[in-house]
């Protein structure tokens, strides 16, 4: 009867591969019927979930191979080119000059001002020369000619950076536009050109202070650098302002020595670019970019210098000449 049993199996899965392939064995082990079908159940379902775990990971791969040459494809295609509001911007103010591109035109402004800046700074006579002043200047009114020309390095040191180097940092930038002014007073404090020329002592070390202070902490990156920046270009404005609007006044303010009859004309210059470079860096520490920041102190510039040229007599009396 159990010879019989086994011979003819009524459960559906003795007819599976896996169970005909272990028939023999249950024959000749003579296990319970029910024992061997349970075995036949057990690797007929191992055999199902293997079956759907090897589908399942090759989907997983095939889906994985879709994506990576989805996302190789996506890396040719070029990225479409977007109008920078910043740009727009920074164009309206110098009064929409809708042809010209924003960037292209702060990097030209950027470019003349670190070379001007440089060259003049360092060869004063070669300077007024280039402006059409042919007199010998006075000690005083000879280093009226390198502060004016130190405001526009300064700038163009910012710019430079800025506009042309990705590698220099924001920070970096403000510090070394604080650094010529810095070294230009540290300077005048060993010379003790307070004795001879000016400005006064005073003058010269809240000059060094704020310039100073807001050169090291940018170059530390310091928490308080932003507040040093501010108060740095702040007090460059306050300075420019009046050397360029009451030059006579503002002399006696900073006890300029040894005065000519062409000084106060030389201070004008002086407040002209002084007062640029302090609305240039008020803009950036008060969080312009530099764009818009350059479209400003091209602004300034302009007023200042219609100002110097048509309404300001001590600069008529230098001879400069206006195509210069």
């Amino acid at each position: 009867e159990f010879l019989s049993r086994m011979r003819t199996p009524t459960i559906n899965h003795a007819n599976s591969p896996m169970c005909k392939m272990l028939w023999p064995h249950a024959m000749l082990l003579s296990e319970p019927t029910s024992h061997t079908m349970q075995r036949c159940r057990d690797i007929n379902a191992g055999t199902s979930k293997m079956m759907i775990s090897r589908f399942n990971s090759f989907f997983a791969l095939a889906a994985a191979g879709v994506a990576d040459a989805a996302a190789a494809a996506a890396a040719f295609v070029p990225k479409p080119k977007t109008k920078s509001l910043t740009k727009t911007y920074a164009l309206e103010l110098r009064g929409g000059a809708s042809p010209v591109d924003a960037e292209i035109a702060a990097k030209v402004v950027g470019g003349i001002a670190i070379t001007t800046g440089s060259v003049f700074t360092v060869a004063d006579k070669f300077c007024n020369k280039s402006y059409g002043v042919d007199k010998e200047l006075s000690p005083t009114d000879a280093r009226q000619t390198i502060d004016h020309n130190l405001s526009i390095l300064s700038a163009g040191l910012v710019m430079y950076s800025l506009l042309f180097r990705e590698d220099i940092s924001w920070n970096l930038a403000m510090a070394l536009g604080n650094l010529p002014w810095s070294f230009r007073a540290l300077g005048d404090l060993l010379n003790e050109s307070y004795k001879t020329t000016g400005p006064s002592k005073i003058g010269s070390s809240l000059i060094f202070l704020f310039a100073s202070v807001a050169a090291y902490g940018g170059l530390t990156a310091a928490d308080w650098a932003g507040s040093a920046f501010k108060a740095s270009s702040m007090f460059a404005l306050a300075s420019g302002l009046p050397l360029l609007l009451v030059p006579g006044e503002a002399s006696k303010l900073w006890d300029v020595k040894n005065a000519t009859e062409m000084t106060n004309g030389m201070i004008t210059g002086v407040g002209v670019t002084l007062t640029g470079l302090g609305a240039f860096l008020t803009a950036l520490a008060w969080g312009d970019d530099i764009i818009t920041a350059v479209g400003k102190k091209s602004l300034v510039d302009t007023l200042s210098i219609i100002k110097a040229m048509y309404f300001s007599p001590e600069w008529a009396g230098l001879g400069i000449s206006k195509a210069a």
